[in-house]
């Protein structure tokens, strides 16, 4: 599987992400505190398989039922190589979003606590790797950092048939998808610009000889939108990648052959395609999904750049995102025998955080006097100097100061 393609393969899969936009006019991000945006999606996938699958699923699709089912009105489940999911949707996906700040604030670099309990995590500028076509701008305006918390787009609603994508928490061995909304302009925050970096899973079902096919991509596939009016968006996030991405199998899995006789042992990590995501269209529900499904063949029509030189063989690597982070919590104040202030706090493990102190709580000139990087979740701190003032405010920060 890892001979040199002279033909890649492509996957069109294009998201739309709908709910009712509330307060459309309202001009400022803090009308939205941290918390989930709870909306609907609708979703289709294409999928054009490498040359050297085509003879092969040609002769597994040949007497499999799913060959002649519609996915829309002028495309097949499977056609010469090429698979095309019905319309899929998910009437709960569910963004994280954390509290508004100023571009380039320690949120920025330290991480925004997003979402909301249970299922919160702190995102960061460091994840987001790829970056969107706009420049990221330097003019102090507002932004706010999220993530795909939960998406689950299944075919349920159609044809019944098994296909599926999904990211976030349904997905736990997935990296975190993580984006950011950056404001238009000082004056008003709308309209806004969004993006994610998306780590997905794709399902293919089985069925006769064709086995179950799962999907992940290791690099992330971006996507965009330059007008977020509100929370949670009605808009369609279009693909923003240089080139197509690549997705790999993400088990192991044996399809025959029947062109030979023999089965392939495919292991995981092996080249199946490439991905790609756009839309054009707005307003889409589950109850309009021809109106969808006319739009995606517009979009089927517009081929994706393709990576001219993927890999065809990676290593697959599982993660556990904590999808469980808090705030630090001061705990358990004492004085010790030395005269020191003592106290527990409880923070996110495998993050660094900050102890001020301030003897003056009207005044904005907190003294950073600790900095403790920690796998564990609790730490004890002591302060010696406590005992030189008059009354001491502390606080622990997630962020640098």
């Amino acid at each position: 599987m890892k001979d040199k393609l002279t033909r890649l393969p492509t996957l069109a899969l294009s998201w739309f992400l709908l709910g009712s936009a509330a307060n459309l006019s309202a001009q400022s991000f803090t009308s939205f505190p941290a918390g989930d945006d709870a909306t609907t999606s609708l979703g289709q996938f294409q999928i054009v398989l490498d040359p050297r699958w085509v003879p092969v699923f040609d002769a597994i699709m040949a007497n499999n039922p799913l060959a002649n089912v519609l996915a829309t009105r002028h495309h097949t489940i499977y056609h010469r190589g090429t698979f095309t999911s019905p319309t899929l949707y998910d009437g709960a996906t569910i963004i994280g979003r954390s509290d508004a700040f100023v571009t380039g604030a320690p949120q920025d670099t330290a991480g925004a606590l997003a979402g909301r309990a249970p299922g919160r995590t702190f995102i960061k500028d460091s994840q987001l790797t790829v970056r969107p076509s706009w420049a990221e701008t330097t003019n102090a305006v507002h932004e706010i950092h999220t993530f795909i918390k939960s998406l689950n787009l299944t075919d349920s609603f159609t044809t019944r048939v098994g296909f599926s994508v999904k990211a976030g928490m349904p997905v736990p061995t997935r990296p975190v998808s993580a984006g950011e909304v950056e404001a238009g302009s000082v004056a008003n925050d709308f309209p806004a610009m969004s993006f994610f970096d998306v780590f997905v899973q794709v399902d293919l079902p089985g069925g006769g000889p064709l086995p179950v096919i799962q999907l992940v991509n290791v690099d992330p596939l971006l996507v965009e939108q330059t007008n977020i009016v509100s929370f949670p968006p009605r808009i369609i996030y279009q693909h923003g990648n240089s080139t197509a991405v690549s997705v790999y199998f993400n088990t192991d899995v044996t399809i025959p052959d029947p062109t030979t006789g023999t089965n392939i042992q495919v292991t995981r990590g092996t080249l199946f395609g490439q991905l790609t995501l756009a839309g054009h269209g707005v307003g889409f529900r589950e109850t309009e999904i021809e109106a969808f499904q006319n739009e995606i063949e517009n979009e089927m029509a517009s081929a994706m750049p393709i990576n001219p030189t993927p890999n065809t063989s990676v290593l697959i690597e599982d993660f556990s995102p904590d999808y469980s982070a808090t705030l630090p919590t001061l705990l358990g104040s004492h004085f010790t025998g030395n005269g020191a202030f003592a106290f527990s706090v409880d923070v996110t493990a495998n993050t660094t955080n900050y102890v001020q102190f301030s003897t003056d709580l009207r005044q904005t000139d907190w003294l950073t006097i600790g900095t403790n990087a920690l796998t564990t979740n609790r730490f004890l701190f002591e302060d010696p100097g406590a005992g030189s003032s008059s009354q001491r405010f502390y606080r622990v920060l997630g962020t640098p100061p």
